[in-house]
């Protein structure tokens, strides 16, 4: 009877991760018929990180993104650093100063192309930008450099240089993403796009938004770049609050840490159902039953969350976290035998 249940189950599993396989290929599908340009940009929207940020100043965590002076951006993702807003899309945004009171206290993002522009091709580029409600001041004139090399500096400078592309209107809105987009046609050979303030003061025109604001900058939450041939916007989904959990128990055999050969389908089945890439905490927990001592029962279980966590490995999963509480957190009480394997476990929790 049980073998017969393992066996339903397994079918089971298959069976779900082939409609999900088909429920992904054709909302892939219906994407690429609204959009079918390309976008040079990679990790547009910050999604992709290193590992999680856990701080200010760390946009270099952000895969192909960087800072090009001594100033450095700030990357948020829901999987560590969050900002007090959302990200327009997906689980991550960058932060910037694009203006401030103190001297030459400008930041700017840059980021490298998936392919170098051709000459005399006409090419979208365009992101969305958000005031912080902190933020004294509101401005336009941000600019984008392109160019054949990266910019750099080891000061916190404004650059000399005359960026091709300026969004002239004012980047005020600080209840809701404003979308900054304009026309670029390539000298040809540019693989870096470098953006921030380029100009003076006198230059720009500000605008007082918030006469309480503690900060007296221009600081702006950006999201969701994109260059390439012009497309068709797809509207922007409402985010949903609720936190959504993938839970998974993997059962051991008295006084073993290895898995055996059905907890092993089990556990790949829960990774294929998974949304992957995952760039939120994995939290891998080992367990085990009273039958030895305290010290022999935290070793155990070290091992087992271990063993889990390396078979996750091989699925080129990313944030795991071990953790090991041996007999503390037994489930069952009892001496029967089947209620005490309930105790030899590792838990997985994935949170979004």
């Amino acid at each position: 009877m049980l073998q017969r249940t393992k066996g339903l189950l397994s079918k089971y599993f298959r069976l779900r991760f082939a409609v999900k396989k088909i429920a992904t290929s054709v909302a892939f599908f219906l994407l690429i018929s609204l959009c079918t340009a390309q976008n040079l940009i990679p990790n547009p929207s910050f999604e992709e990180v290193h590992v999680c940020p856990t701080g200010l100043r760390l946009l270099e965590l952000a895969k192909y993104w960087f800072g090009a002076n001594a100033g450095s951006p700030v990357l948020f993702h829901n999987c560590g650093f969050k900002a007090p807003i959302s990200p327009r899309s997906g689980d991550g945004m960058a932060g910037v100063i694009f203006l401030s009171e103190i001297r030459s206290s400008l930041e700017y993002l840059q980021v490298e192309l998936t392919d170098t522009l051709v000459e005399g091709e006409e090419y979208e580029f365009s992101f969305y930008i958000r005031l912080s409600e902190n933020s004294l001041i509101a401005m336009n004139k941000i600019g984008a450099y392109f160019s054949r090399n990266g910019l750099y500096s080891n000061l916190w400078v404004r650059f000399q240089k005359q960026p091709q592309v300026v969004f002239e209107q004012m980047a005020d809105q600080s209840s809701s993403w404003q979308k900054l987009k304009a026309k670029y046609i390539a000298k040809g050979g540019e693989k870096f796009i470098t953006i921030g303030n380029y100009f003076a003061k006198h230059f720009i025109t500000e605008k007082i938004v918030n006469k309480a604001a503690k900060s007296r900058t221009s600081y702006y939450y950006v999201d969701d770049f994109y260059l390439g041939k012009e497309r068709v916007d797809i509207p922007e989904l409402p985010r949903s609050t609720e936190k959504i959990f993938w839970n998974h128990v993997v059962y051991f055999e008295k006084d073993r840490a290895s898995i055996t050969e059905d907890e092993l389908l089990r556990l790949d089945q829960f990774i294929e159902q998974l949304p992957l890439p995952i760039f939120y905490p994995i939290k891998v927990e080992g367990h085990a039953d009273q039958d030895a001592s305290i010290e022999y029962n935290l070793q155990l279980s070290q091992k087992r969350a271990d063993v889990v966590k390396a078979r996750m490995g091989n699925f080129n999963l990313k944030n795991i976290y071990t953790s090991w509480s041996g007999e503390r957190e037994i489930i069952y009480l009892g001496s029967q035998e089947e209620g005490k394997s309930k105790n030899r476990r590792v838990t997985i929790t994935v949170e979004r």
